[in-house]
């Protein structure tokens, strides 16, 4: 996306005329792509997560992890009613769960 970006500003410098305005929707479309990329890495280096970045992390849907919860089948820590999910506890119940080829199902 970025490399398309940039040379597109590369054909519009090399044009007489340009136009300012779509030079500066250009650069607003690579600032949004950066600021993507660095919510990305900011949930990646994430350690706690809450049920719903749990869910995502997971690739499974709210209610799958709410059946897990209530089967105490995943590993959580709840503080009065709020569940927290550590990614390295999570990760290691996924490497658990896949050498005994569970499958959890709706």
């Amino acid at each position: 996306m970025i490399s398309d970006v940039t040379k597109s500003i590369a054909a519009y410098g090399d044009s007489a005329t340009h136009n300012t305005a779509q030079i500066a929707s250009i650069l607003v479309t690579i600032s949004n792509e950066l600021n993507g990329l660095n919510d990305k890495k900011a949930s990646e280096d994430k350690q706690i997560f809450d049920a719903a970045e749990a869910a995502e992390y997971l690739g499974i849907a709210e209610q799958i992890l709410a059946k897990l919860l209530d089967s105490k089948d995943i590993p959580a820590l709840q503080i009065n009613s709020i569940y927290r999910f550590s990614k390295r506890a999570l990760d290691e119940w996924v490497y658990e769960q896949s050498k005994k080829h569970t499958i959890y199902q709706k």
